[in-house]
């Protein structure tokens, strides 16, 4: 661990935070952070799951400080005054010891009752900092600087520290095997990536979208005097590169969407040629049928399968009769969305 800290302060030392990107959770960090430097206790919620109709869902994070300010929310409500209610009262006492609660969104459940009637649950976390902590803090702030590269893990013992992470972690991941034996991890300054090639007027309405969204937009282009390219704010990353070497900036990852607009459709196919087998959650190009068809015969003939085919969501976006480039934009979004808040 002390390798590690070590590590983390030099990044932070040497890198400026940028001030559009990941805030949330950098954040609640530094209001953490704040907070404990002015001698102030700290208590922290997480929610590691959620089952059915629950406001708090997983990866919801909350902090109430001992003057009784908040940051951030488990899911609001009843629920979430009752919680801030009792991290008051053991912010005015001495304890640490971390507490996990199951709570039933049912009134018949007398119990475990959270407060609220959409009968969901969610489970939740609480620890509880104080001074002793301040390099802890200082080391979560650093490891925000990196873009998904740790993870902070929590578990039953009252223990709570950064890991590093491996290439096929999961977002979330939470461990329950008795009252006194879990572990909560999730990736830390997590935000999900849209590959967005083509930065057309429909991209450009789509990147503005996505970032309302917490999505990282990776633009991908091969014309750099294109105004979409050279003035739009909400773009994250723009490469400037040949369409015959989209697959080089294109990681294969399941937590990353790739979304296909080019400006023709010999263009679409060699685009689509190169990342259809990529391990992403998501692959969607616009297109209309006959252009699909007649790219699917295209790369058919070519050797790729069928099934690799029917990962490709296009003609791209949900059915709702759109006709302005961001109409389509929030159709194509929310299909996004959808796919992101399937289960599993």
């Amino acid at each position: 661990m002390r390798t590690v800290v070590k590590e983390l302060k030099l990044i932070r030392s040497s890198r400026q935070i940028e001030s559009t990107e990941l805030m949330e959770e950098r954040t609640l960090w530094e209001f953490v952070n704040t907070k404990l430097k002015l001698g102030q206790r700290v208590a922290l919620l997480f929610v590691p799951e959620s089952i059915g109709s629950s406001p708090g869902r997983q990866g919801h994070q909350m902090a109430v400080s001992e003057d009784a300010t908040l940051f951030g929310t488990i899911g609001g409500g009843a629920m979430e005054y009752k919680q801030v209610e009792a991290c008051k009262k053991q912010l005015a006492t001495t304890t640490k010891a971390c507490i996990r609660q199951q709570l039933i969104h049912d009134k018949s459940n007398k119990s475990k009752w959270s407060g609220l009637s959409c009968s969901g649950e969610q489970t939740v976390l609480t620890f509880f900092l104080d001074a002793a902590e301040l390099d802890l803090v200082e080391t979560i702030l650093s490891a925000c600087l990196e873009e998904a590269t740790y993870h902070l893990v929590l578990k039953a013992d009252n223990s709570l520290f950064l890991e590093k992470m491996n290439a096929s972690a999961s977002k979330f991941d939470y461990q329950y095997t008795a009252e006194h034996t879990w572990t909560y991890r999730y990736i830390l300054n997590f935000q999900e990536r849209v590959y967005l090639i083509g930065a057309g007027h429909v991209g450009l309405a789509l990147c503005r979208q996505l970032t309302f969204l917490n999505f990282k937009v990776i633009l991908i282009d091969n014309r750099p005097e294109l105004p979409t390219v050279k003035y739009d704010e909400f773009i994250s990353k723009k490469i400037i590169t040949s369409y015959k070497k989209v697959a080089n900036f294109v990681p294969s990852t399941k937590h990353d969407y790739i979304v296909i607009m080019s400006f023709s459709s010999a263009l679409d196919t060699l685009i689509l040629s190169q990342l259809i087998n990529k391990e992403a959650r998501y692959i969607g190009m616009m297109a209309s049928q006959v252009k699909v068809d007649r790219i699917r015969a295209i790369l058919l003939g070519k050797g790729y399968s069928e099934s690799a085919f029917e990962r490709v969501h296009t003609p791209i976006g949900l059915p709702i009769k759109c006709k302005s480039p961001a109409e389509i934009a929030v159709s194509v979004a929310a299909q996004i969305i959808e796919v992101r808040n399937k289960e599993g």
